[in-house]
């Protein structure tokens, strides 16, 4: 029970800072409150659809698929520049997600094998990307302010 609530935090404040860093490198406002909102359903879909027997990364795709209508029902932007804009996010993710991983295995002298056999270590695994990407979010729209 426990892993699926981390998988599902962890998927929220990971797809919370996809959305974020989309909006944010398109310069368009975020509304923090219903990205969090729209993360946090996206989060369980993915997760859904992960138990299910579908084939690998399936959920990936959906999920930036998703995003990209998202992007341009809110953001209000084209679909070519929705789709632009989370893979950008998707690429910064998986560097992210990479250099973390590889931070952590080269500095310890866990097993990544072990690591993924374990559900609550490997969602705990995905936390700090998923931090490191919301914050890069915050800051890139604070920084370049949004385009009315």
């Amino acid at each position: 029970m426990i892993e699926n609530v981390m998988f599902i935090v962890q998927g929220t404040i990971e797809a919370t800072g996809l959305i974020g860093f989309s909006l944010a490198i398109a310069r368009r406002p975020i509304n923090w409150a219903r990205t969090l909102l729209v993360a946090a359903v996206l989060a369980i879909l993915s997760y859904t659809i992960q138990s299910l027997s579908f084939f690998f990364g399936f959920h990936t795709i959906l999920i930036m698929f998703l995003i990209m209508l998202y992007l341009t029902k809110v953001g209000q932007i084209t679909i070519v520049k929705g789709f632009l804009m989370i893979s950008i996010s998707a690429v910064v993710l998986g560097t992210l997600e990479f250099l973390s991983n590889s931070v952590f295995f080269n500095s310890s002298n866990i097993n990544p094998q072990d690591v993924v056999s374990n559900q609550f270590l490997w969602a705990l695994m995905g936390i700090p990307q998923a931090v490191i990407i919301l914050l890069l979010a915050i800051l890139i729209s604070r920084i370049f302010k949004p385009i009315q």
